[in-house]
């Protein structure tokens, strides 16, 4: 079923939680919703019984939903075609910038397409490994991600990760089945462009092609240490430049992004 073309609104886009969809969902299933679904679905849309919505079920699937029982509940009526996601899954590390700058960067990246976000510790971010960054504050990240993701009319919610050292998350991709093809951005003025790397290392889409996971870490101010740089090209990440200038912490993952997108979306032409 495509995308319903209604009338003077656009359908509102629902997330469901993660214990809403233990289970796939099909049509003429019944969901439960949650006080604050149905709080924000009848008091503040003001959608009455038999009023249509969009459920995402946070596996990529989008479903037409009719609200039943007085807004208690939804009835699953069909599902939907969306294709918004990028062609091959993004994985965004992020030495943690200051202050609460990681959420802009979660919003906007979740807009451009991301699938996963690694926040991480690097030798010069000020929030180091070890130090707590509590479960109110990455839940808040997590809810970030998921509004971003509904407003930009993704299919997919990116998956915020708990903060980790960059050590730690350069084995577990270097460690990856199948392997991804993984960049490290730096400020070398002899470091390849992204978008050259890109072009000369991913294959061209066929129906034969293999789908290879992309993965790009993107330093804090004042970029990675030499330290670091080597330890990224010991587990197979290729040192790429974003360009001429110099960019923030903020917007070098956003730039990162849209390269790797708009390359692409040009794959799928």
């Amino acid at each position: 079923m495509l995308l319903p073309q209604t009338k003077g609104r656009r359908l509102q886009r629902v997330t469901l939680k993660a214990d809403q969809v233990e289970m796939a969902l099909q049509v003429d299933q019944a969901i439960a919703l949650l006080p604050e679904q149905s709080h924000y679905l009848c008091n503040v849309l003001r959608l009455e019984t038999g009023s249509e919505f969009i459920a995402l079920d946070r596996r990529g699937g989008w479903w037409l939903a009719q609200l039943v029982d007085h807004g208690l509940a939804a009835k699953i009526i069909g599902k939907l075609e969306n294709n918004s996601e990028l062609l091959a899954p993004v994985t965004l590390g992020i030495a943690m910038p200051k202050g609460n700058h990681l959420e802009d960067v979660i919003r906007q990246t979740t807009e451009l397409g991301v699938k996963q976000i690694m926040p991480l510790s690097s030798d010069r971010t000020v929030i180091k490994a070890g130090q707590e960054v509590g479960n109110q504050k990455r839940d808040r990240w997590q809810r970030i991600a998921e509004e971003a993701a509904e407003l930009s009319m993704r299919t997919h919610i990116p998956e915020v990760h708990p903060p980790q050292t960059l050590e730690t998350w350069l084995n577990v991709e270097s460690a990856a089945k199948p392997p991804s093809l993984a960049y490290i951005a730096v400020t070398k003025p002899d470091a390849p462009h992204l978008l050259t790397c890109l072009q000369n290392t991913y294959p061209q889409k066929s129906s034969e092609t293999q789908i290879l996971a992309i993965a790009i870490a993107t330093g804090c101010e004042g970029g990675w240490t030499d330290r670091e740089e080597k330890m990224a090209i010991a587990a197979g990440f290729i040192p790429v430049s974003l360009g001429d200038r110099v960019l923030s912490a903020v917007t070098a993952p956003v730039v990162a992004l849209s390269i790797v997108g708009a390359f692409l979306d040009t794959l799928e032409q």
